[in-house]
């Protein structure tokens, strides 16, 4: 029995290295490897960068995982992390650390559109006005009941890419999108899109970085790191050069603010600091 425990230590150690990790390098596996989701990995990278230790972040090699398989990964324990939009049910099966992320940036909304479309909804005032229209969405994501509590009309894919293809088939009307990811997105399609003028969407969704409750000691690290990067400043730094040009570019000074109802926000969510990014005359609250 000692031998065979001796073995397989020295067999794990063997394997330790031949991936180049320390036997007390914090290992975190994720599935969230699309260009969307850069922005919530570096963060991740600079809370784990706080720590002192010895730490790799894993993304999947050459597989695509949608949202739906990689949190029941997550809540498996076979990978240990996503970073999601919170809800009450998230908070029940995996372990939140309640830390917005993208600052509410991720529930300032702009819309794409087929150019033929832009002249029509650009001169919408108000959540009536804009249910007119069909919008796209991912029928797993966590923001969806927004859009029924607020009566607007969506068709929806369990396939990113494939929203698209159907906005582009004209299956619905416009493609709302977080202004932190629309830009990347239309450069893949400037031919087929515009960015709707003049009006914004915005409701509450705060995204959490949700952690297995098989690594619980991962949630308080991940925890641990934030608070320190939201101290020192190195979080709102990275935050304001990541996103300078994207809300640059938006020109939010000129955009109408329509303001959505989130049903999915759990009473005693941590607050969201708006002011580092939205102008003071737009302010939501």
């Amino acid at each position: 029995m000692a031998f065979s425990l001796v073995v397989k230590i020295l067999l794990g150690s063997l394997f330790l290295v031949s991936y180049g990790w320390a036997e007390d390098t914090v290992i975190v596996k994720h599935y969230q490897q699309q260009a969307r989701y850069e922005f919530g990995l570096q963060i991740l990278d600079l809370a784990l960068s706080k720590l002192g230790e010895n730490y790799q972040i894993i993304g999947p090699k050459t597989q695509k995982i949608n949202e739906g398989r990689g949190e029941h990964l997550v809540i498996e324990g076979r990978l240990d992390l996503e970073f999601m939009s919170t809800t009450l049910h998230r908070e029940s099966v995996m372990i939140p650390v309640k830390i917005p992320i993208y600052q509410g940036i991720l529930g300032l909304r702009l819309l794409l559109a087929k150019p033929a479309l832009n002249e029509k909804i650009r001169v919408i005032g108000s959540v009536k006005g804009l249910r007119q229209f069909v919008g796209g969405h991912g029928e797993l994501w966590g923001d969806l009941p927004v859009y029924a509590e607020n009566d607007l009309k969506v068709v929806t894919s369990v396939h990113y890419d494939s929203l698209f293809k159907m906005l582009k088939g004209e299956r619905f009307d416009y493609f709302h999108r977080g202004v932190n990811e629309i830009w990347d997105e239309l450069g893949r399609y400037p031919n087929d899109f515009v960015v709707v003028d003049d009006i914004m969407l915005y409701y509450p969704h705060p995204v959490y970085f949700f952690v297995s409750k098989h690594r619980p000691e991962l949630a308080k690290k991940i925890e641990r790191g934030l608070m320190i990067a939201l101290e020192d400043k190195s979080y709102k730094a990275l935050f304001q050069t990541y996103y300078e040009y994207t809300i640059t570019r938006a020109n939010l000074d000129a955009r109408k603010l329509i303001i959505l109802k989130n049903p999915m926000v759990p009473a005693g969510s941590s607050p969201i600091t708006t002011d580092w990014w939205l102008p003071p005359g737009k302010m939501p609250y």
